[in-house]
């Protein structure tokens, strides 16, 4: 027979809340699988952001040095790149007849990213310290040449501008090192003035050749700066060294990409399974709905196929609606879960593939389903549900358990260098949202055994309990799904703002223990001497450490003051102790170190008297003295100042009172923080899944009850009738979908705990640095997460009570 095609679509208007649930059903699907495409390509850009933000802008394009060139070789080959860099070999040029150390250079537009003291124009641009130390001024005359100085410069100092970063090395000098070593430049405002310099400087010459390009923001445009850079350089024929740090950060982001994809990918395939089974399970409440119907067509002829198609005419439009509208939610939303919002050209029509595929695996289910329901209902007896009796929560824990044992072996994953990203193990990184859903499993699978004997339990001296118990007993398959959900939503939430946390404290606290405090500078013995006394803007912000092979010279009095210490009431009253009364100094012995005296260079006989497990900067192995303790402070390796000030502030401060300093170092920018980034990016997207399943069991839920609505209300009315305080009847219905919301909350946040807080110290990227990362506060997770659910509850409860409220008697009755 021929189905009535063209009534179909009109049909399922008929039924708006199976339209809605339809839409929203393959909104969560589209918005899973097109986020986690929209993700990864967005992990790799930001990889790529992250990595170039550690790189100077002018080494973004590949580049070219060389030394041991005759001036004039250096100055030619420096004409052939946009900024060409010129410099002559360290000498002694005079000005009035005191010779000091000092090199001659030319880059273009030089002069304009320099601070003039004094003077300016063209002509010599003489640094500060050299105009100082030669008794140099405006308008004296090079010996031996015809360069006049026209200008006195500040001299570039460390942390130097993005500008001059890629000359860090040749212009900034080193004042600690020894005469001739390192010197400021004193700059030429034209190229052809380097000819004119003195004929000792014409040889020994060195030339850096940059080229200005914009950031790319892509991985496909940054493959192809990399190639035309590369070509361009090869074209020039010069026979120089080549630098390519692109291609390390290429290939980096290439991996973060990789790593995040895989690792989202089991995540994804579990999500379009679940969600398929919600398609399947729309469909069989249409089914239901339409029993009349499919019964009268199927006994005219039509065959469960064609029953099937006839639900893909009414289902089908809500559902490619449903993943069109997730695509576009995928993309809104993207800045609120992905670590950036730069994507590659054609992601966008990736995830329109990824949607178009599971709206078609939709299509199939609802076709498949339907058929089956018909076919089950109108041809054969129906069978028990042999799928229910299967054990699905040991299945998940089996796999769970080969998880805990891959994580428990690889960490993230194989053989983890400094400096390199984690090939993450994919079955390791499942360990905690596998234990999360064996709990949902096992749960579900428990509350539908207590449900089918709840007929049993007496409480009517609580009627407000019992109501409610007996409302969940009567839909114990809507119930279990919105627990089983609600479970894994408040599991990955917390799982995944737990290892994100993780990561990110993780990354903090290590770079802490590696660099010692937030920034350090090494500066002269004549600091530690007592010769050259620190500003008063240091003062409580800053201590001076005393760094030999193995071992840290401290002062205790203000050691405290700037070092990242996890107790620091503790490490100050064991340095307090380390007074010296003899020949041999007390020491404190760091995790591993052997606990015997022991003779460090440069440090009297050291003789451990406490331990601690790690230490800023020596970490697991070393020893700590105090600075009293040595009285040779000359022969200490070198002195460092360790503070709680920004890098750029402690070096201000330095400037400022003419202190010298080189070898700095910020927290910030130590190590590279891409490894952790990496995991944090994945997992933070676990989390956002979790909101995305948190919103399903809430609406669920309230579905749920609105769909109950005439049966509440006939019971409800009743009970009211027959003397049931409306009081009663609210605590009532606040039991009912509070305790489902507080199991829910209750088996997820301690599945999800327990997991995490197992998981987080293996999940480690930088497994040679202390400290493993540790699980964070979680207390206002916790609190936003029962606040969430608490409103849940109570607007639940309050749909159920307004159906008895607004419910006519007569008309229920009848």
């Amino acid at each position: 027979m021929q189905l009535p095609w063209r009534a179909a679509p009109r049909a399922a208007l008929s039924s708006p809340l199976t339209l809605l649930v339809s839409i929203a059903t393959t909104l969560l699907l589209g918005f899973v699988v097109a986020a986690a495409a929209l993700h990864s390509s967005a992990a790799g850009s930001a990889a790529l952001a992250y990595q170039q933000s550690r790189m100077c802008p002018h080494s973004v394009h590949p580049s070219l040095d060389g030394d041991r060139l005759p001036l004039s070789t250096a100055v030619s080959l420096a004409a052939r790149s946009d900024l060409g860099g010129a410099y002559s070999r360290i000498g002694r040029p005079d000005f009035n007849g005191i010779a000091t150390y000092g090199r001659f250079g030319y880059r273009p537009d030089a002069v304009s990213h320099l601070t003039a003291v004094q003077g300016g124009g063209t002509g010599l641009w003489v640094p500060q310290t050299i105009a100082t130390a030669a008794k140099v001024k405006v308008g004296d005359r090079l010996t031996g040449s015809s360069l006049v100085v026209s200008a006195i410069y500040a001299d570039l100092t460390q942390p130097v501008d993005g500008w001059w970063c890629s000359e860090a090395k040749t212009v900034v000098p080193n004042p600690l090192a020894g005469d001739g070593a390192s010197t400021s430049v004193i700059w030429v405002t034209s190229a052809a003035d380097l000819a004119a310099l003195p004929p000792e400087f014409a040889s020994d010459a060195t030339v850096s050749l940059r080229f200005a390009a914009e950031a790319p923001s892509t991985l496909a445009e940054a493959e192809a700066l990399r190639d035309n850079g590369n070509a361009r350089l090869a074209a020039l024929g010069l026979s120089l060294t080549r630098t390519d740090l692109l291609s390390g950060a290429i290939a980096a982001a290439r991996t973060s990409e990789r790593n995040v994809s895989s690792s989202l990918l089991p995540l994804v395939i579990i999500s379009v399974l679940v969600g398929l089974a919600g398609v399947g399970t729309v469909t069989v409440q249409w089914a239901q709905r339409r029993h009349s119907e499919l019964r009268l067509l199927w006994v005219r002829g039509a065959s469960p196929l064609a029953l099937g198609l006839r639900g893909v005419l009414e289902l089908g439009m809500p559902l490619v609606l449903g993943g069109v509208l997730g695509l576009v939610a995928a993309r809104l939303l993207l800045p609120l879960y992905a670590p950036g919002v730069v994507l590659a050209r054609g992601t966008l029509w990736v995830a329109l593939g990824f949607v178009l595929a599971v709206v078609a695996l939709s299509l199939a289910v609802t076709v498949l389903v339907a058929s089956w329901r018909a076919h089950r209902t109108f041809q054969r007896q129906a069978r028990s549900r042999r799928l229910a009796l299967v054990p699905w929560e040991l299945v998940v824990a089996g796999l769970a358990v080969l998880a805990w044992v891959r994580l428990s072996h690889n960490g993230l994953g194989t053989s983890l260098k400094p400096g390199s990203l984690p090939r993450v193990d994919v079955a390791a990184l499942a360990f905690p949202l596998l234990v999360v859903l064996a709990a949902a499993l096992l749960a579900t699978r428990l509350l539908r055994w207590s449900l089918g004997w709840s007929h049993h339990v007496r409480w009517w001296r609580v009627p407000a309990a019992q109501l409610a118990l007996r409302r969940l007993a009567a839909a114990v398959g809507p119930v279990t799904g919105v627990l089983l959900v609600g479970v894994l939503a408040v599991g990955t939430i917390a799982v995944g703002s737990a290892v994100a946390g993780a990561q990110q404290s993780a990354l903090d606290s290590k770079s802490g223990v590696f660099v010692g405090a937030n920034s350090t500078v090494q500066v002269s013995q004549d600091v530690a001497l007592g010769r050259v006394a620190l500003p008063s803007s240091l003062r409580g912000n800053t201590t001076l450490v005393g760094v030999s092979t193995g071992a840290l010279v401290v002062d205790p009095a203000t050691f405290t003051d700037a070092a990242v210490l996890n107790d620091a009431a503790e490490v100050r009253s064991l340095l307090s102790g380390l007074k010296r009364t003899g020949e041999v100094a007390p020491a404190l012995r760091i995790g591993r170190s052997a606990n015997q005296e022991i003779q460090i260079a440069g440090l009297p006989l050291l003789k451990p008297v406490a331990a601690l497990p790690s230490f800023p900067k020596l970490g697991t192995r070393g020893y700590v003295v105090a600075r009293d303790s040595v009285p040779a402070v000359e022969q200490v390796g070198s002195w460092h100042l360790w503070s709680t000030l920004p890098l750029s502030a402690l070096t201000s401060a330095l400037q400022a009172d003419g202190i010298h300093y080189t070898n700095v170092a910020d927290r910030a920018r130590v190590l590279d923080g891409l490894p952790f980034l990496t995991v944090e990016w994945t997992f933070g997207f676990v989390a956002a899944i979790g909101v995305v399943l948190a919103v399903v069991a809430a609406v669920a839920l309230l579905l749920a009850v609105e769909v109950r609505r005439r049966q509440n209300a006939v019971s409800g009315a009743l009970s009211t009738r027959m003397g049931m305080r409306p009081s009663v009847l609210w605590s009532s219905h606040l039991l009912e979908v509070g305790a489902l919301a507080l199991l829910a909350v209750g088996i997820g946040v301690v599945a999800s705990f327990a997991s995490a807080g197992a998981a987080v110290p293996r999940l480690d990227p930088a497994p040679w640095l202390n400290p493993a990362p540790m699980l964070p506060d979680l207390l206002p997770l916790l609190g936003s997460m029962v606040a969430c659910g608490t409103l849940v509850v109570v607007v639940a409860a309050w749909l159920a009570l307004r159906g008895v409220r607004t419910a006519r008697m007569g008309e229920l009755l009848r």
